[in-house]
């Protein structure tokens, strides 16, 4: 069957959508990297079963929308479902760790939902030769076309993973004895103060909420950044950025 394939514009890039069930069905099957599916709010689950039970078994995010969301992406018979083909390819978080485990330098992001700021940070990642960025399925911003402007093509330079949900990544990486250092203004111990050159992962948490509690009690430490002026926190990309060139700084010198 030929995939129902459609071209928009996004940001700089194309992003390519896919819309009918059996077509997306196919598209999972067959290994395509999907961002994200769009379901019609009112579908009748039953029918859907078969594309809802494969986005449950390959975790794929997916949403519920209006079906004038649907209309306006294509003007062709979606049949309630339109799909967003990923721009890249995410990794194994799994085999990222194990393959790095001396030097491994983790970003997690728990619920950045600023495409932007998602980019901003990737670009840092990027740049500090992080091991990898990982972000859940859901309750985060996702690879778009704005991501990928804002991170200067930094998405193509680090690799991304999608988990689940962070809660695992943080007991898979604990496996391979590397430290988890929650980025949050509520303590004493500033970031310049923790070894960086061991095996780490540095968690983000959105401006307005921070880091989950639930994610925050798996990690092993918390570190801040020191402010000196008449601001109460920073912007979450540029603290990433901080966060990100003082674990360069410190495995530069050893």
């Amino acid at each position: 069957m030929k995939l129902n394939l459609k071209l928009i514009a996004l940001g700089m890039t194309e992003t390519k959508l896919i819309f009918g069930r059996q077509a997306i069905i196919e598209a999972i099957e067959s290994s395509k990297t999907i961002s994200k599916v769009h379901i019609q709010r009112d579908i009748n689950k039953h029918s859907a079963q078969r594309l809802l039970r494969a986005l449950d078994t390959y975790k794929i995010p997916y949403s519920y929308v209006p079906v004038q969301k649907l209309n306006k992406l294509t003007p062709h018979n979606h049949q309630g479902v339109v799909a967003t083909l990923s721009e890249i390819n995410f990794h194994s978080l799994e085999e990222l760790a194990e393959s790095n485990q001396k030097n491994a330098l983790f970003v997690l992001l728990d619920g950045i939902t600023d495409t932007r700021n998602m980019g901003a940070i990737i670009r840092s990642a990027a740049a500090a030769n992080a091991t990898a960025v990982v972000i859940p399925t859901t309750g985060s911003a996702q690879i778009t076309g704005e991501t990928i402007k804002t991170s200067a093509g930094g998405v193509f330079k680090v690799p991304i993973c999608r988990v689940s949900h962070l809660k695992d990544a943080l007991y898979l990486l604990q496996s391979y004895n590397i430290q988890s250092i929650v980025a949050d203004e509520k303590t004493d111990k500033e970031v310049f103060t923790f070894d960086l050159t061991k095996p780490t992962a540095i968690v983000m948490g959105a401006e307005d909420k921070g880091v989950s509690a639930g994610v925050r009690k798996l990690c092993t430490d918390i570190a801040k950044l020191p402010i000196t002026g008449q601001m109460d926190s920073y912007n979450v990309s540029v603290a990433a950025g901080i966060f990100l060139y003082e674990a360069m700084r410190q495995r530069l010198q050893v």
